[in-house]
């Protein structure tokens, strides 16, 4: 199984997921948008990168109080039912 997208010398992509290595080829060869910086572009089906390919995960982390900003939005008042129905 490989990640998809595996970008070489980039980020990490915002949504992954693991495909076989036949839907990575049939991807490839229909040049799907995501493979033109892919680490198996171009590699045969048995082909694998020297480390596994690691990408740092956030999902359900909760940021740290510290690097949180608060910001106060302020909000209109409410219109009265008489003022809405004048307005139309």
């Amino acid at each position: 199984m490989r990640l998809c997208p595996s970008h070489d010398g980039s980020g990490s992509p915002l949504i992954t997921h693991r495909i076989g290595a036949d839907v990575c080829l049939s991807r490839q060869s229909g040049n799907f948008h995501k493979c033109h910086r892919c680490i198996y572009r171009g590699r045969s089906a048995a082909w694998q990168p020297e480390a596994e390919v690691a990408f740092r995960v956030t999902q359900g982390e909760d940021p740290d109080p510290g690097d949180v900003k608060h910001v106060e939005i302020p909000r209109p008042a409410a219109r009265e039912p008489e003022q809405v129905a004048a307005n139309g």
